[in-house]
């Protein structure tokens, strides 16, 4: 059997696994019997590679086959730090489970500079899970929190931009419409406190360790990057997810939680 290596950021692990992805995306959500239910995110990584400091030899080694015949569906090889010690040129296609362990495959594409918008609001995946408002567009707040003078730097980052309608551009009077936000007046008053004239740029609108992804609320896509480099994970339109992924799309909305 084949040997898969995965990148998971809910919890941040890298793991190898025997188990393609449609299959270990059901195993993270719901686990082997069936009790856990939790959406996954996680990243198909080249499984040849070799990571300074991290014993992927002895990982590789311990994912074999069970002595009944059964896949192992887990060997780790790190839960610590995991985001920053991986190449982003290793990093393949991006998986999104939900609950149900259905799994929606994304694969990276061109990414072009998001002028379109005032204001972006920001769930944080890995390995930080805040959600943030910014008047930085996805590349440039990207930049911003890996750069090492910034207080709060990280040396990577993986995050989605999320769906603001109206408030991206009025925060005060736009139209709330189907926004399932908690607390729109807090997020309101975030979105106003942002200044593009060399004031904040970013503000934390939820704090959280855990980033509870609303799939049917990205706006464009899932971003992975760091000082050098920058990946981006379009989400397929409406059509293709209606219509191509209509189970995967179906469950995203049936089984979110806020």
């Amino acid at each position: 059997m084949s040997q898969y290596l995965y990148l998971s950021f809910t919890p941040e692990a890298l793991i190898f696994s025997m188990l393609p992805p449609q299959q270990f995306g059901k195993y993270l959500a719901i686990g082997d019997q069936k009790q856990s239910s939790s959406h996954a995110i996680f990243l198909s990584v080249d499984p040849s590679i070799d990571i300074a400091g991290l014993q992927m030899d002895l990982a590789r080694a311990r994912c074999t086959e069970h002595s009944d015949g059964t896949p192992r569906r887990s060997a780790y090889v790190s839960i610590y730090r995991v985001l920053e010690r991986v190449p982003l040129s290793a990093l393949g296609d991006l998986h999104l489970a939900t609950k149900d362990g259905l799994v929606l495959t994304l694969q990276q594409g061109q990414y072009q500079p998001q002028t379109d918008r005032e204001r972006f609001m920001y769930q944080e995946v890995c390995p930080v899970g805040p959600r943030v408002v910014s008047t930085l567009e996805p590349r440039e707040f990207c930049q911003y929190v890996t750069h090492a003078d910034n207080p709060l730097y990280i040396p990577k980052i993986a995050f989605a931009d999320m769906q603001l309608g109206d408030l991206a551009d009025d925060p005060e009077n736009g139209k709330v419409s189907n926004l399932p936000y908690p607390s729109i007046s807090h997020l309101r008053t975030c979105l106003g406190s942002l200044d593009s004239n060399g004031g904040k740029k970013t503000k934390i609108e939820r704090r959280g360790t855990r980033p509870d992804i609303i799939y049917y609320m990205v706006q464009n896509g899932f971003y992975i990057g760091d000082q050098e480099e920058f990946l981006y994970y379009p989400m397929p339109d409406k059509d293709a997810l209606l219509g191509e992924h209509n189970r995967w799309w179906n469950s995203a909305e049936t089984s979110a939680r806020y």
